[in-house]
């Protein structure tokens, strides 16, 4: 069990029953970006065959306390996304110049800490990029969005990621 694996499960989730061909993934890409809420997200098959393939991996989502509400989110997010790109959505979330998301909204996105209360914002903040960011590293982020995740997001969309600290620079501090 690593953290690419995550990714890795997430992204072939999504190539078969969002993004692939035939009515079943157009009805769940649709069903879960009309979703409203965790709730309406659980509601979903397409969220349970995710759920199945993440336990089938290792990653059983059900024993951690917001478990339920991270799968959805992570189900509703990967809806949004259309187009696979090498660039994670940080980075893409802070290309240009004026940024492609406001200073504003970013604060917002990362200071979310709960599940729960990430949703709307990250998918408003993926139509702004017109649902174009690296699928697997979005998933993984957020099946562990912690406070490393959200400080590597703040260095990936000021464009800083060269500056960050290495981690035996962290652990010589």
């Amino acid at each position: 069990m690593t953290r690419e694996s995550v990714g890795a499960t997430c992204m072939s989730w999504w190539r078969t029953d969002i993004v692939g061909e035939g009515g079943s993934a157009r009805r769940s890409r649709a069903e879960l970006r009309r979703a409203a809420d965790a709730t309406a997200a659980l509601c979903l098959s397409a969220t349970h065959d995710l759920n199945r393939r993440l336990i089938k991996d290792g990653h059983d989502l059900r024993r951690r306390r917001d478990g339920p509400e991270r799968l959805a989110l992570i189900a509703v997010a990967l809806a949004h996304v259309g187009d696979h790109r090498a660039e994670s959505a940080a980075k893409r979330f802070g290309s240009g110049d004026p940024k492609t998301l406001s200073g504003i909204r970013f604060d917002a996105l990362v200071r979310a800490k709960d599940p729960g209360h990430l949703l709307r914002p990250l998918v408003r903040s993926l139509q702004v990029v017109e649902g174009s960011v690296n699928v697997a590293k979005l998933a993984t982020d957020l099946y562990w969005w912690n406070d490393k995740v959200r400080t590597d997001w703040c260095f990936d969309y000021h464009g800083a990621a060269d500056a960050k600290p290495t981690s035996s620079e962290k652990e010589g501090a």
